[in-house]
């Protein structure tokens, strides 16, 4: 990589981070974040097991051939994190057989969480599991470099704004009372700025994926708005919306959530599709130097059938995948299929589907169009530049 594209890097580093930062400093000055609503708070700490102490397991029959079984646990550990950081602390996990069907008791080595709920009485929680999460992560990172060297940390990069952008910006926000609608739609474009920059450079290339993610979110937002008010929608869709809506002294907009639902979710297929039509044009263009705009174009649509299939393919099953254990319970309690589809929790889901691969249909033409227009002056100058060689004698060859 030249040097100067390492310079531009490092400045886009430096303003994507001034640029968050600054934005998570002012919206979360208000917000309320990791607050406890239950009226108390307990004395949680994370704790590594040394000992298992006891194990006492009660059957509890229901009659005929169904039974449950409660199992206790009790164990020492070591206080991790905190101001009692190295004390022994013994705890009691406890799990019924009936939901789980495996048995996840503590073991020695493993870190759980334990509150203190008084009396010299500890109550495990949760594993800490966030550290197998950084360590697949890592092993991630590591082959992202080595396969795509500096592009790979200039992905990384790009997924980490993004990330950083909604969860220390748009969610502030919204807990600090912003408008939704507006954030939502400045984080979409921060997005759509940085990550084809971070992943196909400072070009023309870029600049057509830019404009092509822009054409797939403008119309996403409109589908979302008018599908919305045409069927009615509310945002209750879940008992964890109805606790949603009453965070805030004033009631949150519910149904501005589900637009930035839908705007965030057809945001990562819409930089892919752009990205992958607005490469494959430009790579075409750099070695069809005789190539003209309707060639470009043509190219632009060939390639985008060929993937478009997959991607919706691709869109979809994400979805049904996110939401499979909430798709078993409604087959399961609905009276009928009909009811079943009628349900808003359904609908929502299958209005970001059908959004989101109208996005999909929209930006694929649309980026080989932007791209058969800008790339079209790259191929003329490369035929200027071939004849100008060819005058002076030297030879150019074409893959």
């Amino acid at each position: 990589m030249k040097a100067k594209d390492m310079k531009r890097y490092a400045i886009l580093t430096l303003i994507c981070l001034l640029l968050v930062t600054t934005a998570s400093f002012l919206t979360s000055r208000n917000a309320m974040l990791f607050k406890s609503q239950t009226g108390y708070a307990l004395s949680t700490y994370l704790v590594k097991v040394t000992e298992v102490v006891d194990v006492s397991t009660i059957e509890n029959p229901y009659g005929g051939t169904y039974s449950s079984s409660m199992t206790d646990v009790l164990f020492e550990g070591t206080v991790l994190t905190g101001e009692r950081k190295g004390e022994t602390l013994r705890a009691t996990q406890s799990y019924d057989g009936m939901i789980s069907h495996k048995n996840y008791g503590v073991q020695e080595g493993d870190w759980i969480y334990v509150s203190d709920v008084g009396q010299s009485v500890c109550i495990a929680g949760n594993y800490f599991r966030l550290k197998w999460i950084v360590a697949l992560f890592l092993i991630l990172l590591v082959f992202l470099v080595l396969f795509a060297g500096i592009k790979g940390i200039a992905t990384a990069l790009a997924l980490g704004f993004t990330v950083a952008a909604v969860f220390l910006v748009f969610v502030p926000a919204i807990l600090s009372g912003y408008n939704v609608y507006l954030w939502t739609v400045l984080i979409c474009l921060f997005s759509i700025v940085i990550t084809p920059l971070y992943v196909g450079g400072f070009n023309q290339k870029s600049l057509a994926a830019m404009l092509g993610s822009i054409s797939g979110v403008t119309l996403a937002a409109l589908l979302s708005l008018f599908m919305n008010s045409l069927m009615k929608i509310t945002g209750f869709a879940s008992e964890e919306d109805m606790y949603v809506v009453a965070l805030l002294g004033e009631p949150i907009d519910m149904r501005a959530i589900v637009f930035a639902a839908t705007l965030i979710g057809a945001l990562g297929s819409t930089l892919d599709v752009s990205m992958s039509i607005a490469t494959s044009v430009w790579e075409y263009a750099s070695e069809q130097s005789g190539s003209h705009f309707s060639k470009l174009l043509s190219a632009g649509f060939r390639i985008g059938r060929d993937i478009l299939g997959t991607q919706i393919s691709t869109l979809i099953l994400a979805y049904i995948g996110s939401s499979l254990s909430t798709v078993l319970l409604l087959f399961a309690y609905q009276s009928s299929v009909l009811d079943l589809l009628n349900l808003e929790v359904v609908i929502l889901e299958l209005l970001n589907m059908l959004i989101g691969a109208s996005t999909i249909l929209l930006t694929i033409p649309f980026t080989a169009l932007i791209g058969a227009v800008l790339f079209n002056k790259k191929t003329s100058e490369s035929r200027d530049e071939n004849s100008e060689n060819e005058a002076n004698g030297r030879v150019i060859f074409h893959a």
